[in-house]
């Protein structure tokens, strides 16, 4: 059975107007049979820019440090260029044929050299195949919700080291929920196909930390968990 890694970015700060300001986290992930939750989850939570072209490079660092360790049949990178091995992918393709967005289109043209100098690095050390699927993968979808327990992770982090930051609201991926219980969050999916995946972390909240989560007024499908002090 296959053996996967999956990585995606997600997640954002939100300001008053719950209104995204970065992209908090990226988080590969690997996968088994029956491909429903994480065996392994690696987190890098360094936010950045909503409109940075390196975030396919962070997703493909990612990918191969996972990757040293678990030594997958594939990785599935979130970026939806229909499946494309990254050793057939190259500018034509991406002005020609890649079903996205022109902001998206661009952001791979500004790193597409660097893109496939680490894919060779990575197929030429670990020898998986190293696919864009994006959104057309449910081991994506998987680091995708990942990165909801990553930023939150992150999130109680920062508000523990300030005393000065009231609260904070963090934008959860579409169709997302979190459940905290007994000292582990829960990163649950809301599409109806996919009732029976799941990423749970044990972590450390703060008896005097408050968590609650509401639906962001100003985006159809996607939650908002706010964080304060009591």
């Amino acid at each position: 059975m296959l053996k996967i890694i999956a990585v995606d970015s997600g997640c954002s700060e939100l300001n008053r107007d719950l209104q995204p300001t970065n992209i908090i986290a990226t988080a590969a992930v690997y996968l088994e049979y029956p491909y429903r939750f994480p065996k392994y989850i690696l987190c890098n939570s360094e936010p950045f820019p909503l409109d940075s072209s390196q975030y396919v490079l962070r997703e493909l660092s990612l990918a191969y440090e996972l990757s040293k360790k678990y030594k997958p049949d594939q990785i599935h990178i979130d970026a939806t260029l229909n499946g494309i091995e990254i050793t057939n992918l190259n500018r034509d393709y991406i002005l020609t044929k890649a079903r996205i967005s022109n902001k998206g289109r661009q952001h791979l043209l500004e790193v597409i050299d660097q893109i496939l100098e680490l894919g060779r690095k990575i197929k030429d050390d670990i020898g998986c195949e190293i696919l864009f699927l994006g959104k057309d993968s449910w081991a994506v979808r998987i680091a995708e919700l990942s990165t909801a327990i990553c930023a939150l992770e992150y999130a109680i982090r920062k508000l523990r080291s300030s005393d000065n930051l009231p609260f904070m609201l963090i934008g959860l991926p579409k169709k997302t929920k979190i459940d905290i219980s007994n000292g582990y969050i829960l990163a649950k999916s809301e599409f109806e196909n996919e009732k029976d995946f799941a990423v749970a972390s044990k972590t450390s909240i703060p008896s005097n930390f408050m968590i609650g989560q509401f639906p962001n007024p100003t985006a159809m499908g996607f939650r908002v968990i706010k964080i304060r002090k009591r």
